[in-house]
């Protein structure tokens, strides 16, 4: 079984897309931490979270295709689709702790923002 190129493509994109909405999600979320904004901080990283299982479901679309037996063709796109996705699987754990330890310090500093 043969893999259409543009649906392929399409694919692709889509785990590109989504990777990178919620990386960038979630470098605003970590950013908002700083500032003292934790509540906006959750809402960014929620939507972070949202786009990252978007994107990790098309990759599971990709685990499917192979398990099936179909040819999943290797490119740069495939590469950089999955690197992507694994940076912002980082970034968002990294944004958790960084709003823990945002909030932690908030609360010694009295603070008391969040």
């Amino acid at each position: 079984m043969e893999t259409n190129e543009l649906d392929w493509e399409q694919t692709l994109f889509t785990v590109i897309l989504h990777a990178g909405n919620a990386r960038c999600l979630a470098k605003e979320a970590a950013e908002l931490a700083a500032g003292g904004d934790f509540e906006e901080a959750e809402a960014k990283l929620a939507e972070a979270n949202d786009e990252q299982v978007k994107a990790h479901e098309m990759e599971a679309k990709i685990i499917r295709m192979e398990a099936q037996g179909q040819q999943v063709p290797f490119s740069i796109l495939l590469v950089h689709a999955m690197d992507l996705l694994l940076l912002a699987w980082a970034e968002i754990d990294n944004t958790e702790q960084f709003i823990e330890l945002y909030r932690r310090i908030d609360a010694l500093s009295g603070g008391g923002a969040g």
